[in-house]
């Protein structure tokens, strides 16, 4: 790779971030839509599609950047950059809880399901203690997500899908949103291609900037996995989040964002280490687990005041958000 690009200037870095973000959710977005047209086309139900394709297309940039990171670590030499993997669903799920939640409530007050209580929630917190167990080293070796693991996250995934099936928990707008009527098979197989390439150029390219900023800023990859690679791969469930609430379509805001922390955990943990084993860093066993794990255990008492999240709420959520992210900062 020449040097203009390996290790770019910190402006070029800073437009390789944007273009790399832009990339991975367009191709994310192109490639559900038309993976969606051809479940139509096979006869798949709309809660099949829901559960499956939509759901697991939501998760594409968070994992194609998980895996773009730990095989630009192997292809480079620089095991740091695998640090990016589990810090950004790490980060993400914080993000989804203190940031999307946090400014949802401010728009409106957001309702509560019984099922995100009954079902959700538990589910949630039962995946984020594995991941936590997962990546001790009871062996005295190092933190490693292993395959088997893997393995063990994605039987939960399939669970996880099956139970949303059962209960049909389906938005059958959102499947509204993405699909792309009309489209002929091989139209459609060209554009899931198009889609891939887009989300593997994306994601190479958005790493290669990030990278960058954190040398340039003396910030680890973790932290910058923590922050602007968890937000960036968020901003689809952001401005969904927003308008939804704008709107007052607030009924699974809730269920919806418990369901994404779920997903990550399961989907993208779980599918990446089966491709290289996930690293797990000290930083994150000692720190950013305990951050991840103390947003979902304030969110239970906050569900249950009233099954309604409301503004001063949302305020608090934010609030701990910011206390998190400068404390990253000022002790990385």
């Amino acid at each position: 790779m020449p040097d203009w690009y390996s290790q770019p200037p910190t402006l070029l870095a800073l437009i390789f971030l944007a273009l790399g973000f832009f990339a991975l959710i367009k191709g994310a977005d192109i490639m559900v839509g038309a993976a969606v047209a051809i479940a139509r086309r096979t006869g798949l139900s709309t809660a099949v599609i829901g559960a499956t394709v939509v759901a697991f297309g939501t998760s594409l940039p968070e994992l194609v950047v998980s895996i773009t990171s730990m095989l630009q670590a192997e292809r480079m030499d620089h095991p740091a950059t695998a640090d990016i993997a589990l810090s950004n669903v790490v980060g993400s799920n914080i993000f989804n809880i203190g940031l999307i939640l946090g400014l949802s409530a401010l728009w409106r007050p957001l309702p509560v399901p019984p099922s995100s209580i009954r079902l959700d929630y538990p589910l949630m917190l039962l995946a984020s203690f594995a991941l936590i167990l997962m990546s001790i080293p009871w062996d005295g070796g190092p933190a490693v997500i292993s395959r088997w693991q893997g393995m063990v996250l994605c039987a939960g995934l399939l669970a996880f899908i099956f139970l949303s099936l059962r209960q049909g928990r389906v938005d059958a707008d959102e499947i509204a949103e993405v699909e792309m009527r009309g489209l002929g098979l091989p139209a459609a197989a060209g554009l899931v291609l198009l889609g891939i390439l887009l989300m593997t150029l994306g994601g190479e390219v958005a790493l290669t900037g990030a990278v960058q900023l954190a040398t340039v800023a003396g910030l680890s990859e973790r932290v910058i996995g923590l922050t602007v690679i968890a937000l960036g791969t968020s901003l689809p469930e952001l401005a969904t989040s927003i308008q939804a609430a704008r709107r007052g379509e607030t009924a699974i805001a809730v269920a919806n964002i418990i369901g994404s922390n779920l997903f990550n955990i399961l989907c993208i943990v779980g599918v990446a280490s089966l491709v290289i084993p996930m690293p797990v860093s000290s930083g994150t066993l000692s720190w950013d687990y305990w951050w991840m794990m103390g947003f979902i255990l304030v969110l239970l008492p906050l569900m249950l005041r009233g099954r309604i999240i409301r503004r001063g709420e949302g305020i608090l959520l934010l609030s701990g958000l910011v206390v998190y992210i400068a404390t990253l900062l000022i002790w990385p």
